[in-house]
């Protein structure tokens, strides 16, 4: 008998387009599989300007009762896709009344009960570091110089970031959030102090020799977490287990899907991927499988008209995104 959880709000973003089917998606798929979370209260967010969400979206909405937001921030920031995140937890902060609040991008998958998700009375943050990616291992690390700066940058010595070891290749690194899901307690008002630290992160105009700033958003997790001294606990690979077609045959063993509750697609349920991923589930989750294979691989099915207008909108922010990249200073 599914057991329901009422102290958790999930929160998530959601745009016209393919961001748009991968949300309603993940959302269902919450739903479904979620076990004691699957009647969570969840806010699905727009914090900026763009086209309007389909029909159907919203008759999704309705039908998993999930809260739609929509709003404009202003700063100078707008164009940044990766501050959107903050920027919805901070609204829905404001409204939830739960005990913990809960982040879900909208690549991921549910497809058993996440169980690890609720915080111990001890513990205020939940986050999983599921790889290295741009994280350090120490002073010989080419990120090293990287996180140096980014810690000076928000007033953290760099020697108090813990160490911690990475889900997939099993390394210790200084600590570095895979910013996908984490619940923390909203008490903390965590979200006021993430908001915080990704626009210090942002205004300091750094960036890393590999990624640019596009995980800004993740570096600015655990910094904010270390900085307000809440207590955490690390979420194991099974609560966010990564799988997409640059990672797949380096990485994917049927073992560690078969055990993963979230699966962290990222690419993996495009019509390029598909069938590769459909193979792998039915191996180690059939009734997903079966579920996806009756829905189909993802596309975008927002109107023409509402493509057209996103697509003049995009070309606009990667014109500012090119002129911030050009401002930074690359480590």
């Amino acid at each position: 008998m599914m057991t329901k959880n009422l102290q958790t709000t999930f929160v998530c973003c959601v745009e016209s387009g393919s961001l748009e089917t991968q949300t309603v998606r993940m959302i269902e798929s919450l739903r479904r599989w979620g076990g004691k979370f699957a009647d969570a209260p969840i806010y699905a967010v727009t914090p900026r300007f763009g086209p309007p969400l389909a029909k159907q979206t919203h008759q999704i909405f309705e039908q998993f009762q999930v809260k739609y937001l929509y709003f404009q921030k202003n700063d100078k920031y707008a164009w940044n896709k990766f501050l959107n995140k903050p920027s919805a937890l901070v609204a829905v902060e404001e409204l939830a009344q739960t005990e913990c609040i809960g982040w879900l991008d909208s690549d991921l998958l549910i497809v058993d009960e996440p169980d690890q998700l609720t915080l111990n009375q001890e513990e205020s943050f939940l986050a999983c570091a599921s790889d290295k990616n741009i994280g350090t291992t120490g002073l010989q690390d080419p990120y090293e110089a990287y996180w140096q700066e980014i810690c000076k940058c928000v007033g953290i010595d760099i020697e108090t970031l813990p160490w911690i070891k990475t889900e997939e290749e099993g390394i210790l690194i200084r600590l570095y959030w895979n910013s996908g899901i984490f619940v923390y307690r909203r008490s903390t008002n965590f979200a006021q102090h993430y908001l915080q630290t990704c626009l210090q992160l942002f205004d300091a105009c750094l960036a890393s020799h590999k990624s640019g700033f596009f995980f800004n958003d993740q570096v600015a997790l655990g910094l904010t977490m270390v900085k307000m001294g809440i207590p955490w606990r690390g979420l194991p690979y099974s609560h966010n287990y990564g799988m997409g077609s640059k990672t797949h045959k380096d990485w994917y063993t049927e073992e560690k899907l078969k055990a993963a509750k979230i699966v962290h697609y990222h690419d993996a349920m495009w019509p390029a991927f598909w069938d590769t991923f459909i193979e792998c589930l039915s191996q180690t989750h059939p009734p997903v499988a079966d579920w996806l294979v009756s829905i189909g691989s993802m596309k975008n099915e927002a109107p023409p008209a509402f493509r057209a207008v996103k697509k003049v909108i995009d070309f606009k922010r990667s014109r500012q995104e090119l002129a911030y990249m050009r401002a930074c200073k690359v480590i």
